[in-house]
């Protein structure tokens, strides 16, 4: 038996793959839920108070919420596509579950030393990672369902699609670092998507 067939079906590396994301978006709300107790032990007025206090910490839990939840949409997306797996992209795939996993930790980072200069690259490069992780399994399943040559594997449109995002979160990474004072606004380029694929269509022709 080749190793190809003692490789799970994509449908538990996804199961597998959609509990860590499940567990990660956890991770995120966690820190908001222990404030209640402490401010009720603390004496707090009442939830508006709290709400109030923390508004920065609230703010980066929505963005690592909306992040994720992008970056899933795109992974669901992409294992739509009924192909097998390949030790290339199990890989690829446990490495970007990895930057998943990693996200709690950077917004926490966020919401306890605001925006500065290494928590803004560290948020930003890491979203960069898992998005060219992203584009790396489109291209492996789209060369993959070619060389099965049964029509599977995402199409050239999705793959398109899949590396203008990947260059919308260059540019917010490079951003972050010509013009820092940006802060997380750079991230506001990820919703040039539309134009972005565009850009690469024409440049991929």
């Amino acid at each position: 038996m080749s190793a190809p067939d003692r490789l799970p079906p994509p449908g538990r590396m996804v199961a597998f793959t959609d509990a860590a994301v499940a567990i990660a978006l956890t991770l995120l709300v966690l820190p908001l839920v222990e404030l209640v107790p402490e401010a009720a032990r603390a004496g707090e007025p009442g939830a508006g108070a709290i709400i109030a206090g923390n508004l920065p910490a609230i703010g980066s839990f929505l963005l690592g919420f909306a992040v994720i939840a992008r970056l899933w949409v795109s992974h669901h997306q992409l294992f739509g596509f009924a192909v097998r797996l390949t030790p290339s992209l199990v890989t690829l795939n446990l490495v970007w579950v990895l930057t998943i996993t990693a996200l709690p930790f950077f917004v926490e980072l966020v919401s306890s030393y605001g925006p500065s200069d290494v928590v803004l690259r560290s948020f930003v490069g890491n979203l960069l990672v898992s998005s060219v992780l992203l584009t790396t399994m489109t291209v492996v399943m789209r060369r993959t369902g070619e060389a099965d040559g049964d029509g599977s594997g995402p199409s050239e449109e999705f793959v398109t699609s899949s590396i203008a995002a990947t260059v919308n979160f260059l540019v917010a990474f490079l951003l972050t670092l010509i013009v820092p004072w940006l802060s997380y606004y750079s991230m506001l380029v990820l919703f040039l998507d539309p134009l972005t694929t565009r850009l690469v269509t024409r440049l991929r022709r």
